[in-house]
């Protein structure tokens, strides 16, 4: 299986749950690649990939509100129509569900079928979610 992880770099909590499913899904022999978007210049195909996992830390306290840099990347990505698809969060103190549906919501609006989604709080959590989509 081919995953491809999209998140912000900015969040070090959110990379480390990133490279932690990452070791997870290789340790399967799943070919992984994972996508900063700070770190992308280029509009980004998704195609090759079997399954999609879009994580993002909650910024506001009250709005839930996502990483805008995955927006952006989301926006001038291409080949999302029809794969399936991961939102995760890490949470904050209030907010979750709804940057999670705002995550979801962009996601879906590039034609992704959102098939699994989580606030991700330890790596216990993490785990769980890699391992749903490895049966």
């Amino acid at each position: 299986m081919r995953v491809a992880f999209v998140h912000s770099s900015k969040d070090k909590r959110i990379g480390s749950l990133t490279r932690y499913m990452v070791s997870l899904f290789e340790k399967e022999g799943c070919t992984v690649k994972v996508i900063e978007t700070e770190n992308t210049t280029s509009p980004v195909s998704l195609r090759p990939f079997d399954l999609i996992f879009v994580g993002s830390q909650v910024l506001s306290l009250w709005g839930g509100k996502i990483s805008s840099e995955v927006i952006t990347f989301l926006q001038g990505a291409s080949g999302m129509e029809g794969k399936r698809a991961v939102a995760y969060v890490r949470p904050n103190l209030f907010g979750n569900d709804k940057a999670l549906k705002r995550l979801m919501s962009n996601m879906e609006s590039q034609g992704a079928f959102v098939i699994d989604f989580e606030v991700l709080k330890s790596e216990k959590e993490a785990r769980d979610l890699v391992n749903r989509h490895l049966k």
